[in-house]
């Protein structure tokens, strides 16, 4: 039988291997805990940076949606044609605070009746304006020549959204102008001359009266219809117990419709009626504002009402510009007096020019057929001479009819018109009285030197 020696040597080798396999067991499942651990830390860091990503992200898209929902409250400034508003960044609110000061001085060479020279403030005014839900508009203007209801001029709430058609329709409710005649719409900041027409001013619109208006508006047309009734301030008498009711309506077309290249044409129609019978008198001052002195003046009469018409036509060419009216008023039958059962008949009418020596032309609005300032070439801020305009007209008017003899005027009109900026304006006229035949003052022929001074913002 054999034996099986064990050597010493051997025995202390295979108890280091079996030491050294324990180690790397040992140390192999330390390194697989560790890498465990590891994984489950870097999972762990994962998913608390893909949480921290997702409120981040969540941040950012409450931001940008709270950022779109007030946008509409954004305020910015803006600057339309030489003024400033404010207005939100979505359109739907502006806000514009304006206003003028037309300062007048006037010289007369009186004929017969006196004339008194001075210098007033022809308007004083403050207004405020802006659009609302992009669709509603308003305005309201004071002007501190007048006091308590006499100093409300433009005082209206309009809204716009209604598109029958494809055409525009503007509806307004408050104290404005009829929609009759042509210069009666005009801002007196634009017209030709410091004042209007004699005709213009007693046969045409008149005073803004309270009550609505419609305007459906074309690309090139416009038809318009108002009712109203008294003027702010008007009170009942024995003579007026109603409110007059006034209707009016106007279509205007323009053949030609470019910028500074315009062809205008129209047509109005106004009735005035009352339940009882009011008072009337048609006089007038002769195209200026200093004096009192009116040279026509049919006196006082009573009648139910009148029927008036009238037709115009405006050409405007580059630097030349074109204006005429005819103006026809019918009254109804006069009760008592010498004139009772009469019912007279009243005309005007009048044609003027403008050219602007260094090229303007005055902007037109086509939608609601009004001029507005011109723009010059090379202001007086940018080293250039401003805007040069002159200005000629011719105006008739006759308040003689049956027994009411008031008289007819015909006037001469010739002014020049200095726009330094855009906003201001300087203006020198001289008026003369050709003829006054009939009437209180008849043949008086005075005449006059008269200027203005005016800024508005």
């Amino acid at each position: 039988m054999k034996k099986f020696v064990v050597d010493k040597n051997c025995r202390s080798s295979g108890a280091f291997q079996l030491t050294a396999i324990t180690l790397g067991g040992l140390l192999l499942t330390a390194s697989i805990q560790v890498a465990q651990a590891s994984e489950q830390d870097l999972a762990e860091r994962v998913r608390v940076l893909e949480q921290a990503l997702d409120a981040v992200k969540a941040e950012a898209e409450a931001a940008k949606a709270s950022k779109s929902a007030s946008a509409g409250n954004i305020v910015a400034v803006q600057e339309r044609g030489g003024r400033m508003q404010l207005a939100t960044a979505d359109g739907n609110f502006t806000f514009r605070i304006g206003g003028r000061l037309l300062m007048d001085t006037a010289w007369y060479d009186t004929d017969v009746a006196p004339m008194g020279s001075g210098t007033k403030f022809r308007q004083a005014r403050l207004e405020a304006s802006g659009t609302m839900y992009k669709d509603w508009s308003y305005v309201f203007q004071y002007d501190f020549t007048g006091s308590g209801e006499s100093g409300i001029k433009d005082a209206y709430l309009g809204y716009h959204g209604f598109k029958p058609a494809g055409n525009q329709l503007s509806l307004s409710l408050g104290n404005q102008f009829q929609p009759f005649g042509f210069q009666g719409q005009q801002s007196p900041k634009y017209t030709l001359f410091m004042e209007q027409p004699t005709s213009s001013l007693l046969l045409g619109a008149g005073e803004r009266r309270l009550g609505g208006r419609s305007d459906l508006i074309g690309s090139n047309w416009r038809w318009s219809f108002g009712a109203a009734q008294a003027p702010l301030g008007s009170r009942a008498s024995e003579a007026n117990r109603n409110d007059p009711v006034d209707l009016a309506t106007q279509f205007t077309f323009n053949p030609i419709q470019e910028k500074g290249h315009v062809l205008n044409l129209g047509a109005s129609l106004r009735h005035q009626s009352s339940n009882g019978s009011d008072a009337h008198r048609q006089r007038t001052r002769p195209q200026t504002h200093i004096s009192s002195f009116r040279p026509v003046d049919t006196a006082g009469f009573i009648s139910d009402g009148f029927t008036a018409a009238g037709v115009q036509a405006v050409y405007q060419r580059g630097p030349f510009e074109l204006e005429t009216e005819y103006l026809h008023q019918s009254y109804d039958s006069i009760q008592g007096g010498i004139a009772d059962g009469e019912r007279p008949e009243f005309t005007g009418g009048y044609v003027q020019a403008g050219y602007f020596l260094t090229g303007e032309s005055r902007a037109y609005n086509p939608g609601m057929d009004v001029f507005g300032p011109p723009t010059p070439a090379r202001s007086l801020s940018q080293g250039g001479p401003g805007a040069w305009q002159l200005a000629a007209g011719y105006s008739t008017l006759d308040l003689s009819d049956g027994s009411i003899d008031g008289g007819k005027i015909d006037m001469l009109m010739m002014g020049v018109n200095w726009y330094p900026e855009q906003r201001l304006r300087f203006s020198l006229e001289y008026g003369n009285v050709l003829k006054v035949d009939g009437g209180p003052n008849n043949g008086d022929e005075p005449s006059f030197v008269q200027a203005r001074a005016q800024i508005e913002w």
